[in-house]
């Protein structure tokens, strides 16, 4: 079981939870089911509907072409902090 975080265009979304192992059938099973996906994310892979893609689709219909110009993003992981850099830093809640 896998979940997917999924974004529309009007900043809403939810949780997916479901038996699909494969990103890219999941990026085109959310697409379908739900209007205006613009994001989806899962682990550490994440898709996005490119700008040139989000007008055409709002100018058009709310369905995506097979081809939907999507870009596939890279995530990086934050940097470790320094030892004693914790340490060092101010108490924001005190």
């Amino acid at each position: 079981m896998k979940s997917y975080l999924f974004t529309t265009e009007t900043d809403r979304g939810g949780v997916m939870l479901c038996d699909i192992n494969d990103f890219d059938t999941a990026v085109e099973y959310l697409c379908k089911r739900f209007d205006g996906v613009v994001k989806i994310e899962s682990a550490e892979q994440v898709w996005q509907l490119s700008d040139s893609a989000q007008i055409a689709d709002e100018t058009h219909s709310n369905t995506l072409p097979a081809e939907a110009q999507a870009e596939t993003v890279r995530v990086e992981s934050a940097p470790v902090p320094s030892e004693g850099a914790l340490d060092e830093s101010p108490d924001l809640f005190g």
